[in-house]
């Protein structure tokens, strides 16, 4: 069976990503955030030129933050959907719905359209897809209490001076093969932990979906599909990179689990691509990082910084040009 994945671009670099499979005549759509009410628009516009459509089967947020929520509205506003996953904070705790406004708004578009609203924990369907995390216990009980609070990192997690640490990602960019600048100790938010993490696999090409979950959401991922029997490094084929390439989001661990272990220079085969959504004026550098450790297991990063990316097998053509990598593969 084909499939597709679709990066659009966004002046903010939040996520609008959309996936389409199946065979012609009968093919599904799944919409996973929408970044900006301008990069929905956008969204709607490219589901509808380029898949021939105006309906999406399943939409779905990460997460709820305005910036992969706004342009969500959009879709549920412009297009005929099936069904809206996504978390509903609230419920469990009402003083989140003034905080979480834009998100509090799906639902409300939800229910003016007679759509149905399911919630993403762990072990779900949604269509070819299966959440990995977050299980829904940890999600309220770990999670929630900490929406709106900064997390706590250890001191050696990065430099406390945001510049000193993109100065740093920079000079670490493009280092030596075996040499991982990676900190294994970094936390995010609870919310950003709070990610739908999404698994499918279409005739074999595994395709994994992050939002911008963290070390300790996608570990929980890995496990999961470690116990559902998913050797995720042998299957997958495409990975978004969470939360627009940031170092602190994956750890050399995560990543062995996830994508697979370093291999040697010499015995290096690109297997898996990965796309990062990132602004077009965001600093050079950190982002480099993960793909160099990306790199190391097989897997070539590109990122949008004002395009659009594509990636598909067994779709029809399109006639988009060849995109370039962040990390330099003739040099690597």
């Amino acid at each position: 069976m084909g499939y597709e994945v679709d990066l659009l671009s966004s002046a903010s670099g939040g996520g609008a990503l959309c996936v389409r499979w199946g065979l012609p005549g009968n093919y599904k759509v799944l919409v996973y955030d929408g970044g900006t009410a301008e990069s929905g628009e956008r969204l709607v516009a490219h589901i509808e030129s380029n898949y021939l459509s105006s309906r999406v089967d399943y939409v779905v947020s990460s997460h709820p933050d305005s910036e992969h929520t706004a342009g969500l509205a959009v879709v549920l506003r412009r297009l005929q959907v099936g069904a809206l996953w996504m978390h509903r904070p609230w419920t469990r705790s009402a003083a989140l719905r003034d905080k979480l406004r834009s998100a509090f708004r799906l639902e409300e578009l939800a229910g003016r359209g007679n759509i149905p609203v399911h919630e993403p924990f762990k072990g779900a369907r949604i269509g070819p897809f299966v959440v990995l995390s977050p299980n829904e216990q940890h999600y309220v009980d770990g999670l929630l209490p900490g929406f709106g609070q900064s997390p706590r990192r250890a001191a050696a997690s990065r430099p406390a001076d945001p510049g000193a640490f993109f100065l740093k990602m920079k000079e670490w960019a493009g280092g030596p093969w075996r040499f991982e600048a990676l900190p294994n100790d970094a936390v995010t938010s609870a919310k950003n932990d709070a990610s739908a993490v999404l698994y499918a696999s279409f005739g074999g090409n595994g395709v994994l979906l992050t939002g911008t979950a963290g070390i300790g959401a996608l570990s929980a991922a890995a496990h999961y599909a470690e116990r559902l029997g998913i050797h995720l490094p042998s299957r997958l084929r495409f990975l978004q990179v969470p939360n627009h390439g940031h170092p602190g989001n994956v750890s050399t661990e995560v990543l062995d689990r996830i994508v697979g272990v370093r291999v040697a220079k010499e015995e290096r085969c690109y297997t898996k691509t990965a796309f990062v959504s990132v602004s077009r004026d965001a600093p050079q550098g950190a982002e480099r990082v993960v793909a160099d450790a990306l790199a190391r297991r097989g897997a070539l990063t590109f990122a949008t910084r004002g395009a659009s990316l594509y990636h598909g097998h067994g779709m029809p053509a399109r006639r988009w040009r060849t995109a370039r990598p962040a990390r330099n593969t003739n040099t690597a």
